[in-house]
């Protein structure tokens, strides 16, 4: 028999106004530990007390249609309900807590479980308690609900996606993707060692290129994802840094370089008009704006950071992104140039590369952040990062990557996928219309050349 984690008890419903309260009381604790289940601020948690309200799960002799619709197969289905809980759950409010955290003299009261006795809780008055108001999308789904139905739930906080109709044109549609590919298929040679480490889309849209651990490049046309050059850029890379020269199809390739990247290097560059390798600028920096006016380079300082490199356009500038040691994992412009994104192990930097300052912070976005991708106008990010899901989505042991989407606007996570494999990069075209990404099996199959290629088109849909 599984325990309760929480206690529920309807406090109001209006039908006319397809919402209603609930009372959430947290009933499993570990005293000596001090610790207790997370607050349930969560769409998909809502939807399970829903689904349970239209199975009886009070125990009224009540059923609801919301049983009906979703039966239970899908609703233990987690994947399943962090996607689609929105359609059922429209939004909830926190409007009230009690107890969290307790005090010292009521952990020294409280007990492992507290028991359900007649629509109550034993000590009822030490719980940590919550109150909602919550929003559902049908008033068919209130239909069970009753004043003082009380139950108790071993359901817990999901992740469920919480995008609105007015983000969608903006989000790419995680669960369909429109092309997959193994670039890798066209390629001979040791494949033991070798994966897509890189992805630029040129700065008209027209081409996406691709580039791997040994130095490999595929370009595809992005009108129908063909492959219009695979090669092999000459020289010795000890890591391959990929970049268009600003305005042209011309795609270079040059070495990590020194900690400041600033001095001429030996580069590789191939004319993707001509299909011929070309002499071309040296393209400075480990990554530049669309329009070549900001290019970041290591500054191999305390905090582990970028510097804006000088071009003709902009001088150098400092950026000074923590204060403290917080080395960058991961980075991205805005596809206007006009914000640049610090990705951290765990935080989240946003930067005005006009003046070089920080401008906004997300402490512990992540438990670790490793690729990130903007749209146009910075306004989302589309981040690989490890897994926010719990155990019930990673039954291997395996940690693999969640593909989120962030709206930067309150900085809310507003959709995730649960991946099966790594995310090794991300691109979104300068037109808004795709996000592309490097995907990696897990396990011992990673780097033997199985690298994928996914590319999702804008606007999810509501299909459950």
């Amino acid at each position: 028999m599984s325990t309760d984690l929480y206690g529920v008890r309807v406090l109001r419903v209006d039908a006319e106004q397809l919402r209603f309260g609930v009372e959430v009381f947290v009933v499993h604790y570990d005293p000596g530990a001090r610790t207790y289940p997370s607050v349930p601020d969560d769409l998909g948690f809502f939807l399970h007390l829903l689904w349970e309200a239209a199975s009886d799960y009070a125990g009224a002799g009540r059923k609801g249609p919301l049983s009906e619709f979703v039966d239970i197969d899908t609703v233990l289905d987690y994947a399943w309900v962090e996607a689609n809980a929105r359609r059922f759950v429209s939004g909830i409010e926190r409007v009230a807590t009690d107890n969290h955290p307790p005090t010292a003299a009521q952990w020294r009261r409280l007990q492992d479980f507290s028991y359900a006795r007649a629509g109550g809780w034993q000590d009822e008055d030490l719980l940590v308690r919550f109150e909602y108001d919550v929003r559902v999308t049908d008033r068919r789904w209130l239909e069970p609900l009753r004043v003082g139905d009380a139950w108790g739930t071993t359901m817990f906080p999901l992740n469920a996606d919480t995008w609105t109709d007015e983000d969608a044109p903006h989000l790419p549609d995680l669960a369909h993707p429109v092309r997959t590919w193994a670039p890798f298929d066209t390629a001979a040679g040791d494949l033991t060692h070798d994966h897509v480490t890189h992805l630029e889309f040129s700065d008209d849209g027209k081409y996406l290129a691709a580039c791997s651990d040994q130095g490999r490049i595929w370009v595809y046309d992005t009108s129908d994802w063909s492959e219009v050059v695979h090669t092999r850029a000459e020289g010795r890379w000890s890591v391959p840094m990929m970049m268009w020269v600003p305005g042209e199809h011309v795609l270079t390739v040059k070495d990590y370089g020194t900690r400041k990247d600033v001095k001429v290097q030996p580069q590789w560059a191939i004319d993707l008009n001509d299909r011929a390798e070309v002499e071309a600028p040296f393209q400075a920096g480990h990554m530049r704006s669309h329009d070549g006016v900001y290019r970041i380079v290591p500054n191999g300082g305390a905090e582990g950071g970028y510097d804006l490199h000088p071009t003709e356009q902009s001088p150098h500038r400092r950026i000074s992104h923590a204060g403290r040691w917080d080395p960058i994992q991961c980075t991205a412009f805005s596809g206007d140039g006009s914000r640049l994104f610090l990705g951290a192990q765990q935080n989240l930097y946003t930067v005005d590369p006009a003046t070089g300052e920080v401008v906004d912070k997300v402490t512990d976005a992540s438990e670790r952040l490793f690729e990130i991708a903007s749209n146009p106008d910075g306004g989302y990010l589309a981040i690989g990062s490890f897994s926010r899901k719990l155990s019930y989505l990673v039954p291997s042991g395996e940690r693999p990557h969640e593909l989120c989407v962030w709206r930067m606007a309150d900085r809310k996570i507003v959709m995730g996928r649960q991946l099966t494999t790594w995310v090794d990069a991300l691109a979104w075209s300068p037109d808004g219309r795709w996000l592309v990404a490097a995907e990696e099996p897990l396990g011992k199959h990673s780097f033997h050349g199985v690298s994928r290629i996914v590319v999702f088109p804008m606007g999810p849909t509501d299909a459950p």
